[in-house]
């Protein structure tokens, strides 16, 4: 492996060619989604002065919408999370959560899904614990991650002989 270590894009620890770090919501994109809210805010209050109605009403429906939006926004944002590989276990790790390691002996099953020009969109690693099913353990998305291309390639080169590469072609 290379011993070359590349810093994270937010200044963060650096990060190894086996790491791949996802940095969750930028922070433009926060700023962006602010200034909706705020716009959407003024909107209501504009509404509710120009057609002369009650401002409590129109503060409260307007609170409940934005309120409702922005729980929403919390609900659906990607968590920054490392995704780890070495010579024992593949983890991924979430900001505030536990690492789900999984040995390289225990996946039954990698999936990658593509579109149909060829582009790959997520990888799904599979899990069987012992006695039990196989179950999907996670999930990483191409628009969550950087060197995405670079983390298929080093999955599909430690992944043993037992396990089987899926690729499932989305939205025909």
């Amino acid at each position: 492996m290379a011993s070359a270590r590349a810093a994270d894009s937010e200044g963060a620890a650096p990060i190894s060619p086996d790491e791949w770090v996802s940095p969750g919501v930028s922070r433009p994109k926060l700023f962006l989604i602010g200034a909706g809210i705020a716009l959407a805010a003024a909107l209501f209050f504009f509404i509710a002065w120009y057609e002369q109605a009650n401002m409590i009403v129109s503060s409260i429906i307007g609170a409940v919408f934005i309120l409702c939006f922005v729980w929403y926004l919390r609900i659906e944002a990607p968590t920054p999370f490392i995704v780890r590989l070495d010579a024992e276990r593949i983890t991924r790790t979430e900001r505030g959560g536990a690492p789900a390691a999984i040995p390289w002996a225990e996946i039954v099953r990698v999936k990658e899904e593509v579109f149909k020009s060829g582009t790959a969109v997520s990888l799904s690693v599979y899990h069987r614990r012992p006695g039990g099913n196989p179950y999907r353990a996670f999930v990483v998305y191409r628009d969550d991650i950087p060197r995405f291309d670079a983390l298929l390639a080093a999955v599909r080169a430690r992944l043993p002989e037992s396990a089987t590469w899926q690729r499932e072609t989305v939205h025909e």
